[in-house]
């Protein structure tokens, strides 16, 4: 069974301006609902980078044998199962829990090139 990382931003303008301790809070509660706290660790991020697109939350498998985080990782995009979400709402956080960890499908239109503003 595949494990995930969920890493969201709390950078100046993602944490600051956009709130994403609310995020973080509804990832908790979903994950929660899902009955999927063995299988997602939930952390934070001190910047992914991409302000303009904020929020924004990094979703990816977690690799056999890799080590569990306690509060922040590096950006790892590299390999199969992973994402930057970029502009993440409230509402975005079941889809992402729904699509992404439980049946390992991407959620396209979340993600965005690092040159697209906020909504392109």
């Amino acid at each position: 069974m595949k494990r995930y990382r969920v890493v969201i931003c709390r950078g100046p303008e993602c944490g600051e301006v956009c709130e994403s301790q609310r995020l973080h809070a509804a990832f908790v509660q979903e994950i929660r609902r899902a009955g999927l706290d063995a299988r997602v660790e939930l952390g934070w991020q001190s910047c992914f980078g991409r302000c303009r697109q904020a929020p924004n939350v990094m979703v990816r498998e977690v690799r056999p044998g890799e080590r569990s985080f306690l509060l922040a990782v590096a950006p790892v995009f590299a390999g199969p199962g992973a994402a930057l979400y970029s502009g993440v709402k409230l509402e975005d956080v079941p889809r992402i829990v729904r699509e992404h960890v439980l049946a390992g499908r991407l959620v396209a239109d979340l993600i965005r090139r690092p040159d697209e503003g906020p909504e392109e």
